[in-house]
């Protein structure tokens, strides 16, 4: 059996390339290019990445990952990322040079540069000269608060010409031609360049994929991409019947405004569901807001962190670290994991629907251990990034933590006591599972822990505490207005809650706000009202799944 055991990204929509920017950033950041690095690397990137040739012969190494979005999302790439993204070029992948017909070329309106894609192209220049006074970026600081308004604003990880799909029927931000209902996704399945060449693409990556374990599928739930994404699902059941799929539906408090088109997020998200019910192995939706699908005063709320909520950029960042840190067991080199193996433990029953929670730096003290920090943390630990519900009552779970190296378990003068456990754990791991099995009820806890931190250099926005030091650990004096945090310690957990079926509840009861014939004329008569209803009664059905507390 290959150990690589592949996966291929599935991105659909504006605020899902917007985590999805951040965490291929995050990706890169990690890359380790210290050839006198013994110590081997935890993660393995060849999971999420595949390597080519361009018709140089120089090796190329990008996501294995296709992203669909409206057509006026795409403007920075072509001028920043020119090798991967001209025709004319002669750094065009040897592969595609057959059949460039399923290759979209995507020529955008020509948008002034911020700081950071100027240093970025700049940077890029040096490196194809082999010119030694490159810029330092990593310690850069850049405000791009103001300057960020779509995902590839920010975007420094090369993709393969396959990778971005075009919707053109629809621009991002057309008031007058707005694509914001389910019945539009399913229509634009049915469109040629979706029919034909995104899935020539997905076939492509498939096929050269050696031991392909699944799908990780990140995808808009309030607008049109639900549909969109509802009928990807059947198609990967119906062509990869045999792979996992875990699906990421993810909610912007920023998309949801005070108007008439408001009345269609809960349908759309309760349409969406309904497949991922039917077609994932396992799902996770995700917010930074309360409400989710329904407009909301109230975000997550994280110690250590100053973040506007209101900005996609920020918090598509949170979203990002915490799929970056939670999806760390299926891609490490050290572990048998599979998404195979996390879905079994984490859905038992049919209870597929699955929250997700993150607690983003640790709030851990620079001369601490992980003993002290455990005995005096505050319960919770973590904060749940699922909208409407907790982590509490919790069947099962998967804990990861990253940051916290062994020799951090203990402080030096611990004078150790024979009876006592918790003095006696030989990693961070084991530590800490123990100290869930003290304080939390969960039945069936896993838990890892990884070396390797989250590397928040630039473009990751500067949302941390300045009492935070460069390497992700509380100070008590303030850190330099000239330093950026360029590494931080995180837990992220993916947990099988009996409180998701409040989620599930509350969902139904706002979508049966919008009634029948209303209904109808938005979605210009393309779903039909009977089985609208019986799809939120299935809901409800399913919800009573997490009634059943016993069920492992």
């Amino acid at each position: 059996m290959n150990s690589t055991r592949e996966i291929i990204t599935l991105q659909f929509g504006h605020y899902s390339n917007f985590i999805g920017a951040h965490f291929w950033n995050l990706q890169e950041s990690s890359f380790s290019y210290d050839e006198k690095n013994v110590k081997p690397l935890e993660i393995c990137h060849d999971v999420l990445y595949r390597e080519g040739v361009n018709i140089k012969g120089e090796v190329t190494y990008t996501p294995r990952m296709l992203c669909v979005d409206l057509k006026n999302s795409f403007y920075q790439l072509p001028d920043v990322h020119r090798g991967l993204y001209d025709l004319d070029s002669n750094n065009i992948e040897e592969e595609i040079l057959g059949s460039s017909n399923n290759v979209q070329i995507i020529r955008e309106e020509t948008v002034p540069s911020n700081e950071f894609f100027s240093d970025l192209a700049k940077h890029e220049q040096c490196t194809d000269n082999d010119d030694d006074s490159k810029l330092n970026m990593t310690e850069k600081i850049y405000n791009l608060d103001d300057d960020v308004k779509i995902w590839s604003d920010f975007l420094k990880a090369r993709f393969h010409p396959r990778t971005i799909t075009s919707i053109d029927e629809y621009k991002h931000n057309d008031s007058n031609n707005v694509f914001n209902n389910f019945a539009q996704g399913h229509a634009i399945w049915d469109s040629y360049k979706i029919k034909e060449t995104w899935t020539d693409n997905l076939r492509f990556y498939a096929e050269e994929c050696d031991y392909l374990q699944g799908f990780q599928i990140l995808m808009d739930s309030l607008d049109g991409f639900s549909g969109l994404a509802s009928k990807s699902l059947e198609y990967l059941q119906d062509e990869y019947s045999n792979k996992n799929i875990i699906a990421l539906p993810v909610m912007s408090d920023n998309s949801i405004n005070d108007d008439e088109n408001s009345k269609l997020q809960p349908v759309n998200t309760a349409l969406l569901f309904s497949s991922l019910f039917e077609h994932s192995n396992m799902f996770v939706p995700l917010s930074t807001s309360s409400g989710g699908w329904v407009k909301s005063q109230s975000h997550i709320s994280l110690d250590h962190l100053s973040y506007k909520n209101h900005l996609d950029y920020h918090s598509s960042a949170i979203l990002a670290s915490a799929i970056d840190t939670f999806s760390l067991g299926y891609r490490s080199r050290m572990d048998c994991s599979s998404i195979n193996r996390l879905c079994t433990r984490l859905t038992p029953l049919g209870r597929k629907a699955v929250s997700a929670s993150i607690k983003l730096p640790l709030g851990f003290e620079t001369k601490s251990n992980l003993l002290d920090y455990l005995q005096n943390a505050k319960l919770p630990i973590w904060q749940p990034i699922s909208p409407q519900c907790t982590t509490d009552m919790s069947v099962a779970q998967t804990i990861n933590l990253r940051g916290i190296t062994q020799n951090m378990l203990y402080s030096n003068i611990l004078i150790r006591d024979s009876k006592n456990p918790s003095h006696h754990c030989t990693s961070a791991s084991a530590m800490l599972k123990l100290f869930l099995s003290f304080c939390d009820p969960t039945r069936m806890t896993e838990v890892n822990a990884f070396d390797s931190t989250l590397e928040t250099i630039a473009p990751y926005p500067n949302i941390f505490s300045q009492f935070i030091n460069q390497h992700g650990f509380v100070e008590t004096f303030s850190r330099p207005s000239t330093s950026v945090v360029m590494k931080s310690t995180a837990i992220s957990g993916l947990h099988n809650s009996n409180s998701m079926r409040d989620m599930l509840v509350s969902l139904k009861t706002d979508s049966s706000k919008v009634k029948g014939s209303k209904l109808s004329h938005m979605f210009n008569y393309e779903i039909d009202v009977v089985d609208y209803k019986e799809t939120l009664e299935n809901l409800f059905v399913l919800s009573d799944n997490y009634l059943i507390s016993d069920c492992l």
